[in-house]
């Protein structure tokens, strides 16, 4: 009995400490936030769960205020003001685009694919099964690719570009609508297939993107070098006014290199028809996914009608299709 009373008095000693460690965590994700850098790649991960590492400030706060600890309550509710300050966009998106009477409907099936898994004839015919007029795939792999021939040969999906690097760098387009103009570039430490489709007389630019995650230094300069090219690619209120940029971006909303690609004109088909806080990775496990790092992006001259989740076998991010209309 004497052993658990100390325990016990031992715990209530070291709450104040606890919560000025959690308090300080929660700061540093808030502070970074405010000032929009990702230094570490332990930073890179908590962005990507800040709304989860914020949230944690109201209960610390509501706490610290009942113990009077002031300074405490006040990063505390400093962090909840943050939190409110970037999850506003998400409440109060953008337009989704009104189409025009001769806007050209194209759908979009988006999809890291796994360049391990061990499943790439569910996943090419899960694929092929949603009857998309495009898929982009991410971590395009030659038994996925070997997987499409077999399936379709080129049936539906004649017109194809596509890189299997035989890592996860592989990108592929397939497309029913002609390709007029394809370029397959370095992204980074990844590749980027850049296509020009033909749809219904309509040049329309399809991007497939896969940055890859800032798991280490090397890689998280790299991550943020990729989304600052990412956004450059146009401008979306001009000659990227009819352009689609999809993939695995390995980068939430929480991201501040990610909203800086927002602030240039793009737009993320989620959040404009009020799925922002949907989720995309991971999957496969005993938890549902955590965060969204799949996304597409369009140009002003693009109005999104309609965007669903899909899942993905042998995968572990879920996919999306999108349905787009295009403005002549």
């Amino acid at each position: 009995m004497t052993a658990l009373r100390t325990a016990i008095a031992r715990t209530v000693e070291s709450l104040p400490l606890l919560g000025w460690i959690a308090t300080a965590s929660i700061g540093f994700v808030a502070a970074s936030q405010g000032l929009g850098f990702t230094w570490i790649p332990a930073m890179w991960a908590l962005q990507a769960l800040t709304p989860l590492v914020l949230g944690a400030a109201l209960p610390l706060a509501v706490v610290a205020l009942i113990a009077r600890r002031r300074a405490m309550a006040m990063v505390n509710v400093g962090a909840l003001v943050a939190l409110a300050w970037l999850v506003a966009p998400v409440v109060n998106h953008d337009d989704a685009g009104t189409p025009g009477r001769d806007a050209r409907r194209l759908t979009v099936v988006s999809g890291n694919v796994y360049y391990r898994t061990d499943r790439p004839s569910e996943i090419a015919e899960s694929l092929l099964d949603l009857d998309a007029d495009v898929i982009a795939m991410t971590e395009f792999s030659a038994p996925v690719e070997d997987a499409f021939e077999r399936l379709d040969g080129g049936r539906r999906y004649p017109f194809v570009a596509a890189r299997t690097p035989g890592d996860r760098n592989g990108v592929a387009v397939y497309s029913r609508y002609p390709i007029v103009g394809s370029t397959i570039a370095p992204l980074g430490q990844g590749l980027a297939v850049d296509v020009v489709l033909d749809v219904d007389g309509v040049a329309t630019r399809v991007v497939a993107v896969h940055p890859l995650p800032g798991t280490d230094g090397v890689s998280l300069e790299a991550w943020s070098s990729d989304l600052r090219a990412i956004g450059g690619i146009a401008d979306p209120d001009t000659d990227g006014a009819r352009t689609m940029i999809v993939g695995d971006f390995n980068a939430t909303r929480w991201h501040p290199a990610f909203r800086d690609v927002l602030r240039r004109g793009w737009r993320d088909a989620h959040e404009v028809l009020g799925a922002g806080w949907s989720r995309s990775w991971p999957t496969g496990g005993r938890l549902p996914p955590l965060v969204r790092i799949d996304h597409a992006l369009v140009g002003t001259a693009v109005s999104v009608t309609d965007v669903h989740d899909v899942a993905l076998p042998g995968s572990d991010h879920r996919g999306f299709v999108v349905t787009i209309a295009i403005e002549p």
